[in-house]
């Protein structure tokens, strides 16, 4: 009877919608995609920072380009109207800081800020990066020791911002979005779709996928749903609910360099931050899924013996 409880709880899988078929212009290789949702349009890059606003409503696109100078765009972002450009890529750790730019989504050539950031522990290798409800950028890496880092709010546009790490990160973290309740973070990892708590740093809700596509972006898509892919087109998929398992359709494999791209967790929230100086570093666990399993396999047994009592 247990085993009938679990398996109840894990879906199938999860209800597509069409694809977003962006056309042939669309990048063979997308590393950062974002959603408008003032505008109706899907906006995704390259590791070149080539940047194009595709409408969802036709077949219209537009480029968006900037005068800054980049080296491997990794992410895109969408927060209070602005597009905040992840130039986070850094596959050889050589860098001596990464850049984040910040432009308006308009046509054509645009204005932009650019704010630089270091890592404690050295040069790494990223492509994920997510703006919280408050405006605070976040960046996953990657590596043999993954991790959630945070800047300032208020980060210095003259000097280089040194990041702090927030908490470890599942492996292959290849894109990172908040959701618009303000206090969950969705990461595309490398087995799947990941939702985690930002208090806890817990897990909260998965999708895993069979055969799990490599490099792919994701992207918040209007009510409860998501954009997936590394490619046109896009797959449009619910958010997950729960812990499900779904076969994502294949769509043209991107190269092996592409990447995929709220309110914060309080600082002084000890389970959500670890201090600067701390040894102990959080770790987006998934005990509140599992938890939710076992209760859910507990009812499942319950159940059974009220059912067995009364059939005697």
């Amino acid at each position: 009877m247990c085993a009938l409880g679990l398996g109840g709880l894990v879906a199938a899988g999860p209800a597509f919608a069409d694809d977003i078929n962006l056309g042939d212009s669309a990048p063979t290789a997308i590393t950062g995609l974002a959603w408008d949702e003032g505008a109706g349009e899907v906006i995704l890059t390259d590791d070149k920072g080539s940047i194009t606003a595709w409408s969802t409503s036709g077949d219209d696109e537009r480029d968006v380009t900037f005068s800054g100078s980049v080296e491997s765009v990794q992410a895109l972002s969408m927060f209070d109207g602005m597009l905040y450009i992840g130039d986070i890529g850094d596959e050889a750790a050589a860098r001596d800081f990464v850049t984040v730019f910040r432009v308006g989504p308009q046509e054509g050539t645009t204005n932009y800020r650019a704010w630089d950031f270091s890592y404690p522990e050295g040069p790494q290798d990223a492509k994920a990066l997510a703006v919280s409800g408050k405006g605070r950028v976040y960046v996953v890496t990657g590596g043999d020791d993954p991790g959630i880092y945070r800047a300032g709010l208020n980060p210095s546009r003259t000097d280089v911002n040194e990041l702090v790490r927030s908490a470890d990160a599942p492996q292959g973290v290849t894109d990172a979005v908040f959701l618009d309740d303000g206090s969950t973070l969705m990461l595309r990892t490398a087995t799947g779709v990941d939702l985690v708590d930002a208090f806890t740093w817990e897990v909260t809700a998965s999708t895993t996928y069979v055969d799990a596509p490599a490099d792919e972006s994701i992207t918040t898509f209007g009510e409860r749903r998501m954009l997936v892919g590394g490619a046109s087109p896009l797959r449009d998929e619910p958010l997950p609910d729960g812990r499900t398992t779904a076969t994502p359709v294949p769509t043209t494999s991107p190269s092996p360099s592409q990447s995929a791209d709220a309110t914060d967790s309080p600082e002084t929230t000890a389970t959500a931050t670890a201090e600067p100086g701390s040894s102990q570093t959080p770790t987006v666990s998934r005990r509140g899924t599992i938890l939710a399993l076992v209760a859910a396999g507990v009812v499942a047994v319950l159940a059974g013996v009220a059912v067995f009592v009364v059939r005697r």
